[in-house]
């Protein structure tokens, strides 16, 4: 697991658990579980975006439909990836997705197919388009890490296996009626306390209805009641926690209206689910809310995509260095993208306003990704650049809450080992990315971090507990990052992952410590 799988996968600043000692024979147990992925797979990439080598798919839109929803650029064998959108694009045919309900196993598999592609087209009947399909995944991922915490609380090293399974039932009633069904099981072993999102025995992972309808000439509009994932735009601020074995899920509705090439618009009414760690026990939580409208356009200005958005996360309490209490947190955006097979862009600014403990909600984000890709160089190297910068809060005597916290964040927006949470964070992460083969994909690159404010603090991981204030240095350190990814087969990936923190001397003089984070994941999805 990442180093978010060692720690509460809530966005506020709670305390963390007092970490574990480093467990014994960490170099013995690395050997053999790296053995014992390479018999399984790794999931698509969840860092840097890369332009994807069909620049066609920006003519349809959709709220994903400049990102690589969470991914990298596929290998050729692979075709584009789906967007994750109700009644959106889906997949290539026959190509398993991050997000599986976005796969099309509508084609009828010929008389000598494998075995794992008759189950993913079981006709009921003499109409193709009425049928079951059944998949699945299985995923292990470890994870040694040293300082996780960076020192923040003691015994702060460890090293573990986490493993996710996952069985899918998809039934299709023609075009604009369908059920999808996934259950979950997921296990972490070797682990000094308990990860929430890391624990969850055989349970309703997803369970939803879409009803789809004509609206207009070439419009449609697509119902979804049930549970369901629902990564939003660029997957950053509203994503799906790819490090933990359990993603971010919702229980509620979700309607989308999508008009090809021109516009859609999706709105939403959910909860976030609650995991807790039993058999068939996971429901809505009832002390937070998350509602909202996402609206994109792919070509609306100068040829660029623009999405607008407003959305609303509701909890009863929230423990914040500002205090502790209600938060009610909305959020306006704007995003503005484009892509294509050499040059990638994307620039978000969202503004969050509200209440916090009877404080008024004061903070911000913006969010840069670009790059350009030289497709006809050996090895089709991209220089990206990332550059991201969270507020913090100045001053907590004024009445108002300044520190930005993210709705539900992808985590590994700096890198995998997840060090630091968004909050009053500032980095420029200069990348570059070749392919030495048409399904290997490295990315490398020093990741430079700031505070936002030198009065606030440095936020640590997924639930953000943080170093206290600090002299007047806003300079925190740097990630060293390597990520590798194979997709051996349109089934079976492969993952590893690199970080080394080093502190700037005014953060180690704050107790800050060197850390250093290996993963190696690997995934198979049928």
């Amino acid at each position: 697991m990442s180093a978010a799988g060692m720690r509460s996968a809530a966005p506020f600043r709670e305390e963390l658990p007092k970490m574990s000692r480093s467990y014994p024979g960490r170099t013995g147990r690395l050997a053999a579980t790296t053995a014992l992925s390479l018999l399984l797979t790794a999931a698509p990439a969840l860092a840097q975006s890369v332009a994807p080598d069909d620049d066609a798919r920006d003519s349809a839109g959709g709220p994903q439909a400049s990102a690589a929803p969470p991914g990298i650029r596929p290998a050729k064998s692979q075709g584009a990836p789906a967007e994750a959108i109700p009644g959106g694009r889906k997949g290539p045919p026959g190509v398993p997705q991050s997000i599986r309900w976005t796969e099309d196993w509508s084609k009828v598999p010929a008389a000598d197919a494998p075995l794992l592609d008759k189950i993913r087209h079981i006709p009921l009947g003499d109409d193709p388009e009425v049928y079951l399909s059944i998949g699945g995944e299985a995923r292990v991922y470890y994870t040694d890490w040293h300082h996780a915490a960076l020192g923040r609380t003691a015994n702060d090293s460890n090293s573990l296996v986490q493993s996710r399974l996952r069985l899918i039932g998809d039934l299709h009633l023609g075009q604009n009626i369908r059920a999808y069904v996934e259950l979950g099981d997921n296990r972490e072993y070797g682990e000094e306390f308990a990860t929430t999102p890391n624990r969850d025995k055989l349970d309703v992972y997803q369970a939803f209805l879409d009803v789809t309808l004509p609206l207009g000439d070439a419009g449609k509009i697509t119902v979804r009641p049930g549970r369901f994932e629902m990564p939003l735009g660029n997957g950053k601020l509203a994503g799906v926690r790819e490090g933990l074995n359990m993603r971010f899920t919702y229980q509620g509705v979700r309607a989308t209206y999508i008009l090809p090439g021109k516009v859609s618009v999706d709105v939403f009414a959910t909860r976030p689910v609650a995991i807790t760690p039993g058999t068939f026990d996971d429901d809505g939580d009832k002390a937070k809310v998350f509602h909202g409208v996402y609206v994109s356009a792919p070509k609306a200005i100068a040829g660029f995509g623009t999405d607008l958005y407003w959305y609303e996360m509701k909890r009863a309490v929230a423990n914040l260095r500002e205090g502790s209490g209600a938060d009610e947190r909305n959020n306006y955006g704007v995003r503005l993208w484009k892509r294509n097979a050499v040059f990638d862009f994307d620039l978000e600014g969202t503004l969050q306003r509200g209440t916090f403990a009877n404080q008024d909600i004061d903070a911000w984000g913006v969010m840069l990704e670009a790059g350009y890709t030289l497709p006809a160089l050996p090895m089709k190297p991209r220089l990206g650049l990332r550059v991201n910068a969270f507020s913090g809060d100045d001053d907590l005597t004024d009445g108002k809450a300044g520190t930005f916290v993210a709705a539900s964040p992808r985590l590994p927006l700096f890198s995998e080992a997840a060090f630091f949470n968004f909050s009053n964070l500032v980095d420029v992460y200069p990348s570059v990315t070749v392919k030495p083969l048409d399904n290997v994909t490295v990315m490398a690159g020093p990741d430079f971090l700031w505070r936002q404010n030198k009065a606030d603090g440095v936020y640590i991981g997924p639930a953000g507990a943080s170093f206290a204030p600090y002299g007047n240095d806003r300079f925190i350190g740097t990630d060293l990052n390597l990520e590798l990814s194979w997709q051996a087969t349109k089934r079976l990936a492969f993952r590893l992952f690199e970080t080394y923190f080093t502190p700037g001397d005014a953060f180690e003089d704050a107790g800050a410590k060197k850390g250093n984070y290996f993963g190696v994941m690997s995934n198979y999805r049928f």
